[in-house]
């Protein structure tokens, strides 16, 4: 019954560490199309073909086409890009700052001046986005920054100055009903990181050791279990090294931002590991001194395990029984002679003459 307690608590503590360390992926945000507008491969060519030039301006993956119906005239276009970095919570200090940072992401499409107008709007889940709009080459520009986790979402939208009022409620629309928004990310702590993996790797250590005892080594010898452990922990330092790689990557920008970096922190990961696992073996192959399967019941190693004192203590004990047989045997003289020493009877005497 306790050995099944042992491998359900072991068994529990491994999963809670994988589930502790989840690999997370986040999407870009989307805009809801409004009816009679077509999206993705439905899109106006024109619309697509507009999008495209702005991707390549942007460096930036293309998410999302929304367009009105094609037409004579100009086709009102949305598009919705992603980029890999998260929008701090320090873009949000002030309107100002807003503004700023979504004029420096959209300026290879609408240029270098400042936009006629700009604010922080709330959307219809409660989260915070940046609008500005710009006008350039008779097209309206309305451009959005909003976070979305692990990246930033940039929405631009371009119609002619002459529909804009016709257009204006339709986008104002499509602004506060973008779905995927969330919180700013808050700065990175990089302490909780650096902390956080030595505490991980510990806990991982002492699961594989209780796994070991549990179901491998059942004469629970600590140091066979702790050995083991160390090896397969060598390798989980590996895999687990390139997992937080992977993760942390989107998040270079956050970690900056913290004062750190992606490289010097993974090598952080990678060392405390190494070291946990190797302070692991070091301890354990200390804990068995060695076991005596044929030792007595009673007497110095009645318990079946002894240390180098106990093999001295028991020599000193021998060597002073010796000392004190010896001693009478070399006082008593004539007692210790042998008998091939000793003198012939005297036949003269007649003790053994004839009867």
């Amino acid at each position: 019954m306790r050995d099944s307690r042992t491998r359900l608590a072991a068994v529990a503590v491994l999963l809670a560490l994988v589930i502790a360390w989840p690999m997370v992926a986040q999407a870009a945000a989307r805009v809801v199309a409004p009816l009679g507008w077509a999206e993705s491969a439905r899109a106006a060519p024109a619309a697509q073909r507009r999008a495209s030039e702005w991707k390549d301006a942007l460096g930036l993956p293309l998410e999302q086409v929304a367009s009105e119906r094609d037409n004579d005239r100009f086709v009102e276009t949305v598009a919705v890009f992603e980029r890999p970095e998260p929008v701090a919570e320090l873009v949000f200090t002030s309107e100002e700052a807003a503004i700023e940072a979504l004029a420096l992401v959209v300026a290879p499409v609408v240029g270098e001046q400042p936009p006629v107008a700009g604010e922080i709007r709330t959307v219809a889940t409660g989260e915070q986005v940046v609008w500005a709009q710009w006008s350039v080459d008779e097209v309206t520009y309305e451009c959005v920054l909003a976070p979305s986790g692990d990246t930033a979402t940039i929405v631009i939208m371009a119609v002619l100055p002459s529909d804009f009022g016709f257009q204006r409620e339709r986008l104002d629309e499509i602004v506060s009903s973008l779905e995927g928004v969330t919180t700013p990310m808050p700065k990175f702590s990089l302490v909780s990181w650096l902390v956080g993996a030595a505490l991980v790797w510990l806990a991982l250590a002492l699961a594989l050791h209780a796994l070991m005892l549990a179901f491998v080594d059942q004469d629970h010898d600590h140091k066979q279990a702790g050995t083991r452990a160390s090896v397969i922990m060598l390798a989980l330092v590996v895999v687990g090294t390139v997992a937080a790689y992977v993760q942390l990557g989107d998040r270079a920008f956050a970690i900056a931002y913290a004062g750190g970096s992606l490289n010097g922190l993974t090598m952080w990961i990678f060392l405390t590991g190494i070291i946990v696992a190797g302070g692991h073996f070091l301890i354990v192959s200390r804990l068995d001194r060695g076991v005596i399967r044929s030792a007595p019941e009673t007497g110095a190693f009645a318990s079946g395990i002894y240390s180098t004192s106990d093999v001295l203590r028991s020599s000193i004990t021998r060597t002073n029984m010796r000392m004190r047989t010896e001693e009478p045997a070399a006082a008593s003289g004539s007692w210790a002679a042998a008998p091939s020493e000793a003198q012939p009877p005297d036949e003269d005497s007649g003790v053994f003459g004839p009867d």
